[in-house]
C-alpha cells in the first residue's frame, strides 16, 4: 500500500466529513424560527421600536413626532378620559391614527404619559395624556405641520399631550387638500 495516497486519501476524507458537518448544522436551524447555531447576530444593526421624539419647531415650540420625524397630532373631538378616539372612517384615510405598540421608546416625552386605547375597528392606538395620535396624510415630509389647525380641530401634539399654539395657516389644510372636514 502506498502511504502518500493514503494520506491524501485520509485528508480528502477528512475535508469532505468536516464540510458535511458544516453543511448540516447550517441547515439544521434553515426550518425553524431561531437562528443556526453558531450564527453571528450581534453586528446586525438592532430594529429600533417605534416610538415619540421631541422637536423644536420654530412657529409652534416643541412638538411630538413619531421614531422618523412625522409629526403626530390630536384631535379635538377626541376624548382624554377614557381615552376615546372618534376620527373613523374616511377621517381615518386623512389622519392615520398612530399604530400603538408595547415598548414604545421615548425621548423628551415622560413615558407615564404614554398609552394606548382600542378604537373602534379593534386596533389599538397610541395616546399622550390619554388623547389619540394621529400622522397626517398631508404632511410631505417630515417635519411637516400641515394639518396644523385644521377645521380648528386638529393641531400638532406638544410633549405633554396638549395642543401646540395658534393655527400656521389661515387656511384649513382639510380644504386644501379636499377632505370633508375631519
Amino acid at each position: 500500500m502506498n502511504v502518500p495516497k493514503l494520506r491524501r486519501s485520509v485528508t480528502a476524507g477528512a475535508f469532505a466529513a468536516a464540510m458535511l458537518i458544516v453543511a448540516t448544522a447550517c441547515n439544521a436551524g434553515a426550518d425553524s424560527a431561531s437562528p443556526p447555531v453558531g450564527a453571528i447576530q450581534a453586528s446586525q444593526p438592532a430594529q429600533s421600536s417605534p416610538g415619540l421624539r421631541t422637536v423644536d419647531n420654530a412657529q409652534l415650540g416643541k412638538l411630538v413626532t413619531d421614531e422618523k420625524g412625522w409629526v403626530l397630532y390630536r384631535f379635538e373631538k377626541d376624548k382624554p378620559n377614557p381615552p376615546t378616539s372618534n376620527c373613523t372612517g374616511e377621517c381615518a384615510t386623512q389622519w392615520q391614527p398612530a399604530a400603538a405598540v408595547s415598548d414604545t421608546q421615548v425621548q423628551g416625552v415622560d413615558q407615564n404619559l404614554v398609552g394606548s386605547v382600542k378604537r373602534p375597528d379593534g386596533t389599538m392606538q397610541l395616546t399622550l395624556n390619554g388623547m389619540p395620535l394621529y400622522h397626517f396624510a398631508g404632511d410631505k415630509n417630515p417635519g411637516d405641520t400641515k394639518g396644523q389647525g385644521a377645521n380648528r380641530a386638529w393641531y400638532a401634539a406638544t410633549p405633554d399631550g396638549a395642543k401646540a399654539g395658534a393655527p400656521a395657516q389661515p387656511k384649513s389644510a382639510s380644504t386644501e387638500n379636499g377632505s370633508d372636514g375631519y
